[in-house]
């Protein structure tokens, strides 16, 4: 099961600011970039605007 998690979810998981989280940002795509977190554009509901959620994997990798 994947799991996508909101910015300030990213954040607080592995003790980094908003902005590192940010900064290692990078669209979505099938292979995983050492050191960057691939995110997603989710719309979250019928009358939202479209969110970034992060893949829970790569955030967990900044740990390593």
């Amino acid at each position: 099961m994947n799991i996508w998690l909101s910015l300030k979810a990213a954040a607080a998981k592995v003790s980094v600011s908003v902005d590192t989280i940010n900064r290692r940002a990078l669209e979505w795509q099938d292979e995983p970039v050492p050191g960057r977190i691939r995110f997603k554009r989710l719309k979250l509901g019928e009358d939202t605007r479209q969110e970034r959620r992060y893949f829970e994997p790569d955030v967990e990798a900044l740990l390593k």
